[in-house]
């Protein structure tokens, strides 16, 4: 079996240029019993989340996703981050947001229990693979093209049976001061089921140290270059006053878009999720909640 690394790329697959030299500088100020402390809630969440899960199936669709975002939002409350939600995401939509974290499907989770699309390798953690199933997580594997019509049927599929579905146009991780382009392929799905598409901004911010109020634009989350699940989840769980934006800019008619084509609904989401010309600089300056 040849790994994924050394698959031949393809015209398709995005390339971040962002590596660990992204996330090495972020303070790691938590006390080493606090972090255990987190650990210990952190396991203690996967477990009565995955119990609840089990328990919320049989009962259908509206008691899965109040314990998909009440699981979320505890799984993120472990780690010690901060969830800020903007805005609200409708029933049957697309949801297509920046990609910097593999937290990215828990805080969108937070706000609009979804199926993700998600990278394959994800799926060979086995305790990841089971959390990411539990989230009606839709494997693809990017270096694998002629899989992606199939997958893109899937998504279309999904929405036309009432679904939301989120994924991650870019491609690949970023670590939030990058970007990458959207690509157009899922755009389709959501014009061939005359589905909604929501286009989300994700942004990740620490506290400011010592007595100034405000926050600063992150990396403490990212998952880029040679980091690990177990890597990124030790950064944000040694780091103080984490918070995640998550924030539903507006909601697109795709059905409008049939016309114009899937290139040019990817180009109108992706302007409206890097709308923000802060979104780039090296330091935001965000409110502390109250």
């Amino acid at each position: 079996m040849i790994p994924v690394a050394e698959l031949p790329r393809h015209p398709w697959q995005q390339v971040s240029p962002c590596d660990g030299a992204c996330s090495a500088d972020e303070p790691q100020e938590t006390a080493a019993w606090l972090r255990a402390v987190r650990w210990i809630a952190l396991l203690t969440v996967l477990v009565l989340g995955l119990l609840a899960l089990a328990i919320a199936y049989p009962c259908g669709a509206t008691a899965r996703r109040v314990v998909i975002r009440g699981g979320a939002r505890g799984f993120l409350w472990s780690l010690g981050m901060r969830v800020e939600p903007v805005g609200n995401v409708p029933l049957r939509s697309l949801v297509v947001a920046n990609h910097q974290s593999l937290l990215d499907i828990v805080a969108i989770a937070s706000i609009a229990p979804a199926a993700f699309v998600a990278k394959a390798d994800i799926f060979d953690v086995r305790p990841v693979a089971v959390i990411m199933r539990a989230f009606g997580a839709i494997p693809l594997r990017r270096e694998r093209l002629s899989e992606l019509p199939r997958t893109v049927e899937q998504v279309s599929e999904l929405l036309r049976r009432g679904r939301t579905v989120a994924l991650f146009p870019e491609g690949t991780t970023y670590c939030g001061f990058h970007r990458g382009d959207f690509r157009p392929a899922f755009f389709q799905a959501a014009i061939d089921a005359g589905a909604d598409v929501v286009p989300v901004s994700l942004r990740y911010s620490m506290r400011l140290p010592g007595p100034a109020r405000g926050a600063r634009q992150s990396a403490v989350a990212a998952y880029v270059g040679p980091d690990t699940e177990i890597a990124t989840l030790s950064r944000v769980i040694g780091a103080r006053g984490v918070a995640v934006r998550v924030h539903a800019i507006e909601v697109i008619p795709a059905g409008a878009w049939a016309a114009a084509g899937r290139g040019a609904l990817a180009a109108r989401a992706e302007a409206s999720v890097f709308a923000d010309a802060e979104f780039l600089a090296p330091v935001v300056w965000l409110p502390l909640a109250a």
